[in-house]
């Protein structure tokens, strides 16, 4: 089990909203923003709103990566590789549809009935910091 770093938690909380990429099973990429929530130092969770391609990606293929940045200097970043499980008609799923739904309010329209939980269990920690002797580099 991999740990991310508490920069890369911190990181992960402030941004709220990532880029996600995966690839379909014709080898097209597709990156999507997506509203993440830290659970552990080893989990990172999302609720899949519109079941359309990260989550058809994500079913063939169930894994991804994400990418997250200081947005001001000194401009560190990193980049998550891990696996995914879909939690879908279960307690787990009630539980994040429960709390996406508090978080948003009546107006949220853009969505299903229901939600997935996506539970991204991070396997590869790199440090994609700007410079030779970091970016690439993987620390966990």
């Amino acid at each position: 089990m991999v740990t991310m770093p508490q920069e890369l938690i911190t990181m992960l909380r402030e941004w709220h909203t990532v880029p996600v990429a995966t690839v379909g099973s014709d080898g097209k990429p597709n990156v999507a923003g997506k509203s993440v929530m830290v659970r552990d130092p080893e989990t990172i969770v999302w609720g899949e709103l519109y079941f359309m391609q990260t989550y058809e990606n994500l079913r063939q293929n169930p894994s991804a990566s994400i990418c997250v940045w200081q947005r001001s200097p000194p401009f560190k970043a990193y980049k998550v590789n891990g696996r995914v499980t879909i939690h879908e008609n279960d307690e787990i799923a009630a539980q994040l549809d429960e709390r996406v739904r508090a978080g948003h309010g009546m107006d949220f329209k853009a969505r299903r009935e229901k939600l997935a939980a996506v539970f991204f269990t991070v396997e590869e920690v790199y440090d994609q910091t700007p410079g030779p002797g970091s970016a690439g580099k993987r620390i966990s």
